[in-house]
């Protein structure tokens, strides 16, 4: 029986740790606790890490912030974003990206996203333009990422910002390097080749729950000269006004040595996911990449389409409360942006049809269902399918 109906759950201490480089970390922290330059407003770790970016990613101009939601509004206020200007970005997003065109006095427009996925579909774009829109927020999101390229063209054509924000999937992006992370026990020793950001500002998040994290913190990379005087006006105050801590940096910059390996592994067991998603009486799902399958794309959270008819009917939320009664960080998409807002606070284009599906069928499976051993992903599989057994009760229930 399942869990939520008085069974024993299948993972009675929740999913597997997540991937992350704990021995390095550790001893950097040993090594930074020895004195006391962890604890100084910026040192050699904050300009380590701000070199580290410069590196992977040459001509941009690395600015360390306090979160990826900061990272954001600092993006928007860099691309000179203000009171009566507009920027687009999809219906289905972080609500918070919604709430940074606000901050900034700017009016967000909503755009649709592509059919049956949850990113913005750059078809909706030339009905959402007027001569106000100066910036367009794209996301990386659920494991998918937009087509860059075609968005690059349109706001290059217009002279319209690019902002990508890369809150979701740091791990798209790296130079050549020789990785040597060992995951449960196997050498994945390789030699990675990842691809530069096409946003002109890039947003990164070092969060909580990201696959890099230091509990919070994020990172911008501007492009030019311009962007980061705007940014060095609003934040110095004194001091900086959004800081990244020394000892957040310390933490953060071994995690990407190891990122495109961890993530890679990530990618994998999510195929086999993605493949009993599909087995469940023709339940659709949306591959990692629907743009470019070149791209590698990190895995912060696996988005599934969920579709209640081939469940029997069963709600989203009743089987989301259930797979976390068994343990599985499984939880619910974004609602709709142009569901929870008033209409006076926004600008749509068109009848933002995809988004509202996104807002009601997306689900999130957290990468730490991901990170665990070959075992460990047929026993997510083992839930799906327990859960699905099950529907006729759960719904009666």
């Amino acid at each position: 029986m399942p869990a939520i109906l008085g069974g024993n759950p299948f993972w009675p201490r929740g999913a597997p740790a997540r991937l992350m480089p704990r021995n390095e970390i550790a001893d950097e922290m040993a090594r930074s606790l020895q004195g006391d330059q962890w604890a100084v407003y910026e040192g050699g770790e904050h300009a380590g890490l701000r070199e580290d970016l410069a590196q992977r990613f040459p001509g941009r101009r690395p600015i360390l912030t306090s979160s990826g939601t900061v990272a954001i509004e600092l993006a928007l206020r860099a691309a000179g974003v203000g009171p009566g200007d507009e920027v687009l970005l999809a219906a289905y997003d972080f609500e918070a990206n919604f709430k940074n065109v606000l901050a900034v006095g700017a009016f967000p427009v909503l755009v649709d996203v592509v059919p049956e996925c949850w990113t913005i579909d750059p078809l909706g774009l030339d009905a959402a333009d007027s001569p106000r829109v100066t910036a367009l927020i794209a996301s990386h999101l659920h494991g998918q990422t937009p087509d860059w390229l075609r968005l690059r063209d349109w706001c290059q054509a217009r002279e319209v910002v690019l902002i990508e924000d890369a809150c979701q999937s740091p791990a798209r992006y790296a130079l050549r390097e020789l990785l040597g992370a060992e995951i449960n026990g196997e050498s994945a020793l390789e030699n990675f080749v990842g691809e530069q950001p096409v946003g002109e500002i890039v947003a990164f998040s070092f969060g909580g729950s990201k696959p890099i994290s230091a509990g919070r913190g994020g990172a911008l990379l501007l492009s030019t000269e311009r962007q980061e005087a705007r940014l060095r006006l609003y934040t110095q105050r004194g001091n900086e006004a959004y800081p990244l801590s020394e000892l957040q940096a310390l933490v953060v910059r071994p995690q990407w040595k190891f990122l495109a390996a961890h993530d890679r592994y990530r990618g994998q067991q999510a195929m086999t996911i993605e493949m009993a998603w599909d087995e469940l009486r023709g339940q659709r799902h949306v591959t990692s990449d629907r743009h470019n399958e070149r791209s590698l794309v990190s895995l912060y959270k696996l988005g599934l389409w969920y579709e209640p008819e081939f469940w029997g009917g069963l709600s989203r939320g009743r089987l989301v409360a259930a797979a976390q009664a068994e343990g599985l960080p499984l939880a619910e998409g974004y609602s709709a942006l142009h569901e929870t807002h008033s209409s006076k606070r926004y600008r749509c284009a068109g009848d933002l049809v995809h988004a509202s599906a996104a807002g009601r069928n997306v689900l999130q499976l957290h990468h730490t269902a991901l990170s665990g051993s070959e075992q460990t992903t047929r026993e997510v599989v083992a839930i799906l399918l327990k859960l699905k057994e099950h529907a006729d009760q759960l719904q009666s229930d």
